[in-house]
């Protein structure tokens, strides 16, 4: 399909589309190059600039990637998350129109890391559950979390979250409980091997480490959650 020169759409706009709906219709798949500028300018109709500039916009926007030597890359486009939503990533996502589902790595209530019984507000005879999980898109890893909560507040949380449910689901099923507040630190750094290995992603492949503290009605902590995602795969935004 070509452009349209007698549409008030500028033409480099009118590409853009074209080749975002080549993307969607599985034309251009994920991890294939485009065809070469010369085989994309006759196909749409355009000029180089033209081509090149929307194939930039394109880049910027997370949908292709140049790589120097070879061409233009399709890659997989970035979800996005807003920082200050008190929504779980689970029904962000879902409300979206993607597929989530929950892989359990690991569970313990053995010693939590330094620093996680100071942020639940626990004291030396809570029992503090951690469980280590998978989060996976459409089939997809995209992130690992570690959920850390107090079996004493919310032990009727621990089964449904085992079977890949959401948390946030099930403290609204057993306990009515929402969180009104969240606070988040975000640093971004190397994975490890076995961040690598798990999310299938690169060393080079800078992360997001996100620590979620969720508060809940009381004013008193319901969860603290550490999130590890490659950053090429999501973009995080903030509406104040």
């Amino acid at each position: 399909m070509t452009v349209q020169y007698d549409n008030l759409t500028p033409l480099y706009d009118q590409v853009k589309r074209l080749i975002l709906g080549d993307l969607k219709t599985g034309h251009c798949r994920s991890g294939t190059y485009l065809p070469s500028e010369t085989e994309l300018c006759e196909h749409y109709g355009v000029s180089r600039i033209t081509l090149r500039r929307a194939v930039t916009e394109l880049c910027a926007e997370g949908y292709l990637r140049r790589v120097h030597g070879k061409g233009t890359l399709v890659t997989e486009p970035k979800l996005k998350q807003t920082l200050v939503s008190l929504t779980g990533f689970t029904e962000s996502l879902a409300s979206l129109g993607h597929s989530v589902s929950y892989r359990v790595l690991e569970k313990g209530s053995h010693a939590p890391p330094e620093g996680v019984m100071e942020r639940l507000q626990a004291t030396a005879d809570d029992d503090v559950v951690g469980i280590r999980r998978l989060l996976l898109v459409d089939g997809r890893p995209l992130t690992i979390e570690e959920l850390y909560f107090l079996r004493s507040r919310y032990e009727k949380a621990i089964d449904p979250v085992m079977k890949g449910g959401s948390f946030n689901e099930a403290l609204k099923t057993f306990y009515g409980e929402q969180p009104t507040a969240a606070e988040r630190t975000i640093n971004v750094d190397a994975p490890s091997p076995n961040e690598c290995e798990l999310l299938a992603c690169p060393p080079s492949q800078p992360v997001y480490r996100i620590e979620k503290l969720v508060i809940g009605r009381r004013k008193s902590p319901i969860s603290l959650s550490i999130l590890v995602t490659p950053s090429n795969r999501v973009t995080y935004s903030i509406s104040a």
